[in-house]
C-alpha cells in the first residue's frame, strides 16, 4: 500500500466588498459571541443546511471563529489590506472523506449561502502525506538524512514488548516554515483515536501484519509561492512538482558512506516515497466509517464519565447512574428552553454534506 493524499488545508478567501456583503452576519456573530462569553453556553448559528458553533474567542486578527465538524471559518471585524477577510481550515477527517477537490467544491456550494462574490482563494498551508506499509523506518535512518533544514529530531515511545524505548519517527525542520514528520502511524492512532484510517488503508490494500508509516510535509505559503502555488486549484495542478522538490531536493534519506554527502546513494525506501502519486480516491463508505469512528470515541468517553459519576455518587448499579444523567440532561434542556430532538438535530447538522435536498438530507450518500 502506498497512499498519498492532502491531509490539511488552510486558505484565505477574498470577496468583493466584504463589509457590505457580511455586515448582517458580523452583527449576528458579535451577539452570539458575547452570549457565549457571558453565559458559557454553546452558541450556534445555522447557515444554509449547516449548523456552526460560534466560539467564545477568535484567532489573531480575526474576531469571529465558527466551527463545524468539517472545517473552521474565521472573519475579521473590519477588513484589512494585509490579510484576507476570511480564513478557512479544512480538517483532516473532511479531506479524507471527500478528497481535496470535492471537499473544496462542497465548501463552495455551502459558502454560496452568504450571497457574496468570491474573487479568489489564497492558500496559506497544506499538509501532504504518504501512508505506506511497504517501507520501515528505523533509528539508523536518521544518520542518512540529507536536508536543507537545520533541525532534526528523533522520536521515541515506551516499548510494550521490550526494555527501553521504541523508535517512532523523525521530525525534520522547524514549524512555521517547512517541516517533515516521519512516524509510525499506528502508534499515533492510539493517541488521536482516528481508527477510521484502518478502514481506508484496508480499502487500499494494507497488509495488516505490517506497520503503517507516514511521511508528512507541512508546507507554508512562502514555500508554495516559490512554485507559483497561490490557490487550491494551482496546488492540485502542480502538486507533483512540489512533491518532487520536497522528496528530491529538500529532503532525502541516503546510505552514508565515506564519499561526499552529495554522492551518498538514496535508499530504496525513500525512492518509494519519492515516486508516490496523488492517488487517494475516497469510497462512498469512508464518510460513514469516519462518523462511526467518532461515535466510538464518544462512547468510550461516555463510559468513562458514567463510571466516574457512579463512583462519586456511590451507585451500586448502572440504572441509578443512568437516571442521574438523564435527569441532568433534562435540566440542561429546560435551562436552554430546548428539546432532546432539537439538540440532536443541531449536532447532526454540523457536518457539511454534498448534494443535499431542500430538507437538508443526503440524496446519494445513504
Amino acid at each position: 500500500m502506498i497512499l498519498k493524499a492532502i491531509d490539511t488545508i488552510e486558505l484565505g478567501l477574498i470577496v468583493e466588498d466584504y463589509q457590505t456583503a457580511f455586515s448582517a452576519y458580523l452583527e449576528q456573530f458579535e451577539k452570539l459571541k458575547k452570549a457565549a462569553q457571558e453565559s458559557m453556553d454553546i452558541q450556534t448559528i445555522s447557515i444554509g443546511n449547516l449548523v456552526l458553533t460560534v466560539e467564545r474567542t477568535g484567532i489573531p486578527f480575526y474576531t469571529y471563529k465558527l466551527t463545524s465538524k468539517d472545517f473552521s471559518i474565521c472573519f475579521v471585524k473590519t477588513e484589512m489590506n494585509s490579510n484576507p477577510p476570511i480564513v478557512v481550515k479544512f480538517f483532516s477527517e473532511y479531506l479524507w472523506s471527500y478528497g481535496c477537490k470535492q471537499a473544496y467544491q462542497n465548501f463552495l456550494n455551502w459558502f454560496s449561502n452568504f450571497d457574496a462574490i468570491l474573487l479568489t482563494n489564497k492558500l496559506s498551508r497544506t499538509d501532504i502525506c504518504v501512508d505506506t506499509d511497504e517501507v520501515v523506518f528505523k533509528q539508523i535512518d536518521s544518520k542518512g538524512v540529507v536536508s536543507r533544514a537545520r533541525k532534526k529530531e528523533e522520536r521515541f515511545v515506551p516499548s510494550e514488548f521490550s526494555e527501553g524505548r521504541e523508535f517512532s519517527g523523525l521530525k525534520i525542520g522547524a514549524r512555521g516554515s517547512l517541516h517533515c514528520r516521519i512516524y509510525n502511524k499506528l502508534i499515533e492512532l492510539t493517541v488521536s483515536g482516528k481508527t477510521w484510517f484502518k478502514q481506508i488503508w484496508q480499502e487500499n490494500g494494507w497488509d495488516e501484519s505490517k506497520v503503517v508509516w507516514r511521511v508528512e510535509f507541512e508546507i507554508r505559503r512562502h514555500i508554495l509561492k516559490q512554485f507559483a502555488i497561490n490557490t487550491i486549484e494551482e496546488l492540485l495542478q502542480k502538486e507533483d512538482r512540489l512533491w518532487a522538490y520536497l522528496t528530491g531536493e529538500w529532503l532525502s534519506i541516503r546510505q552514508p558512506s565515506k564519499d561526499n554527502v552529495s554522492r551518498w546513494k538514496v535508499k530504496r525506501k525513500w525512492k518509494i516515497i519519492e515516486s508516490a502519486g496523488l492517488n487517494y480516491q475516497p469510497s462512498p463508505l469512508v464518510r460513514k466509517v469516519i462518523k462511526q469512528g467518532n461515535l466510538l470515541q464518544l462512547l468510550n468517553q461516555t463510559a468513562g464519565l458514567m463510571l466516574s459519576v457512579a463512583a462519586l455518587s456511590k451507585h451500586d448499579n448502572i440504572e441509578d447512574t443512568s437516571k442521574v444523567i438523564q435527569s441532568w440532561v433534562e435540566v440542561k434542556l429546560s435551562h436552554k428552553n430546548s428539546t432532546f430532538n432539537q439538540e440532536m438535530h443541531l449536532r447532526r447538522d454540523r457536518y457539511l454534506l454534498p448534494n443535499q435536498n431542500e430538507h437538508g438530507e443526503m440524496e446519494n450518500d445513504q
